[in-house]
């Protein structure tokens, strides 16, 4: 189950295009038990990092220049809108440029991998220029 359910995953999560993964590679990793694990480990600690993270900042702000590249599908539907607004919320916390990829779903770099590149380079750009 595991390659058609990362295919599904990934045609769910952007707003255009399909797997750009080698087929492959997908069968090879995606068949064994150890992503699913990794995945459930991952997601069942998020809010747990997140917290810890938090508490990180209090004692090392972060001092890096820090960009907040949201994906936005381009509607205007209640969620699409409360997402946009969290991740300014959150441009906002860290003191981030915020900086939206339109049109793009939760997997920007394949939506929109020229607006990533810019925003990287745009950032390091930032840094260089506090130095």
């Amino acid at each position: 189950l595991g390659p058609p359910a990362r295919r599904a995953t990934v045609r769910a999560s952007r707003t255009g295009g399909s797997d750009p993964a080698a087929q492959d590679l997908v069968r090879r990793v995606y068949r064994t038990g150890r992503v699913w694990r990794g995945a459930l480990l991952e997601n069942s600690r998020y809010l747990d990092m997140a917290a810890e993270l938090q508490a990180l900042r209090g004692t090392h702000p972060l001092a890096a220049p820090t960009t907040v590249l949201a994906g936005h599908d381009g509607s205007a539907g209640r969620s699409a809108l409360r997402w946009l607004s969290r991740q300014a919320d959150l441009a906002d916390l860290l003191g981030a440029r915020f900086e939206v990829a339109e049109p793009a779903g939760h997997l920007v770099m394949l939506d929109r991998p020229g607006q990533v590149a810019r925003a990287v380079l745009a950032t390091a750009g930032q840094g260089q220029a506090r130095a």
